[in-house]
This record gives structure tokens, C-alpha cells and sequence, in this order.
């Protein structure tokens, strides 16, 4: 299934995704049909980062800090920043805007700002905001809780209106438009759907579901 939220001409393909937590099977077979990566965190399990020189991303690979990357702080944060194609987002905002045409800013596990730029176009969270595509199962996986969300994420998301927010941490795929954002909560490690941001023009951002 290909939707398409806006007709508009394809330059580049960003690759959206969540909760890896070591598994970069399905990475690795798409990478070369799309230009970079961003992730909402979680990106290795825990105790299980690579030494340095045994990985690298085989794609320019932007991420924020999910639940997983509390565990090591700073020692792991630096750890990761020397993998070979790997950036912090909000590290390299600059960077990732002039590469993508796009405003991005994420939001790391455990650390919501008060404000965020009021010229986001996409806004990257580790959990979803409460209310927006938020279902999560319960601890024993027995039945779905209908609201697990954020409810600083959905401050943010109400006062500031970014046109996309990305989220994982729940591993179910949901999407949610409210009147003026599209609230996407991913699937573990590129797991059914396969979502891509394909192109901003003027104020429209093509969306793809695969």
C-alpha cells in the first residue's frame, strides 16, 4: 500500500524508524533505496553496543535517545557518536535541515523541553503523545491500554502544531491526523509498515506507507 498525504515531486526519500534495539536486518536491505535514516531511539539493546570498528550505519543514520540509551550515559552517548555514519539529531539540526529541506527537532526519553522551534515540521519523540496514536499493550501482553502517551509530548504537539510527529517506544504501528498534524507511532526495527518522508514543497510533506 502506497499513500501519498500530498502529490509532490520526489528528491529525497527519509527513512523513518523506532525501537531497533540491535536488529538492523530490514535496514540494511533497504539502505540503498533511501537517501538517511531517522530514528526515535532505542537504537541497541541494552549492554549489547558494538566495539567501534565491528559496525557501522550503511546509511547517514540520525537518532534521539529512547529508554535504552539511559543505560551508560555520556560513556555510551560519545561510544555511539563514533560509529561511522551515525548523528545525534538534535546535535546536528543544522546539518540534517540543509541536507533534508525540512525543520526537524526531537525530543529525547526522559527530557521534554518546554518549548520547542515553532517552525518544526517534524517532531521526533521516543514515546507518542498522549491521546495521538498511542495504544500500547499491557506488561503481559494479555490486552491493549488505549492511551500510554506522553502528555508533555501532546503540550508540546497542541501549542506548536508540527506537521508530523514520529514516535516508537510503544512497537505497534498507529497513525492518528489531528487538524493539523499527522502523528505516526512506528513498529519495532522497520517492522510492516516501511514509512518514508519523500518531499516538502511549500507546506506540503509527502508521506509514504509501504
Amino acid at each position: 500500500m502506497n499513500i501519498i498525504l500530498r502529490i509532490c515531486v520526489i528528491k529525497m526519500k527519509i527513512l523513518l524508524s523506532a525501537d531497533f534495539e540491535g536488529d538492523f536486518t530490514r535496514l540494511f536491505q533497504i539502505a540503498e533505496t533511501v537517501d538517511l535514516c531517522i530514528c526515535c531511539g532505542d537504537i541497541f539493546n541494552y549492554h549489547q553496543y558494538p566495539k567501534q570498528n565491528d559496525f557501522e550505519f550503511p546509511l547517514p543514520f540520525f537518532s534521539i535517545k529512547g529508554n535504552k540509551e539511559t543505560w551508560g550515559r555520556e560513556k555510551l552517548h560519545h561510544k555511539l557518536e563514533r560509529i561511522h555514519n551515525f548523528f545525534w539529531l538534535n546535535n546536528h539540526l543544522n546539518r540534517l535541515n540543509k541536507l533534508t529541506g525540512l525543520h526537524f527537532f526531537g525530543i529525547d526519553y526522559l527530557c521534554e523541553p518546554i518549548s520547542i522551534p515553532r517552525n518544526v515540521d517534524v517532531l521526533v519523540s521516543h514515546e507518542p503523545a498522549f491521546g495521538l496514536a498511542d495504544q500500547c499493550s499491557d506488561p503481559f501482553h494479555t490486552k491493549m491500554i488505549p492511551h500510554c502517551g506522553n502528555k508533555k509530548v501532546r503540550k508540546l504537539v497542541d501549542q506548536y502544531q508540527p506537521k508530523i510527529l514520529v514516535a516508537g517506544h510503544v512497537h505497534h504501528f498507529q497513525r492518528q491526523q489531528t487538524r493539523n498534524t499527522l502523528a505516526i507511532t512506528l513498529s519495532a526495527a522497520l517492522s510492516y509498515p516501511i514509512i518514508m518522508i519523500t518531499e516538502k514543497k511549500d507546506n506540503n510533506i509527502a508521506i509514504s506507507f509501504i
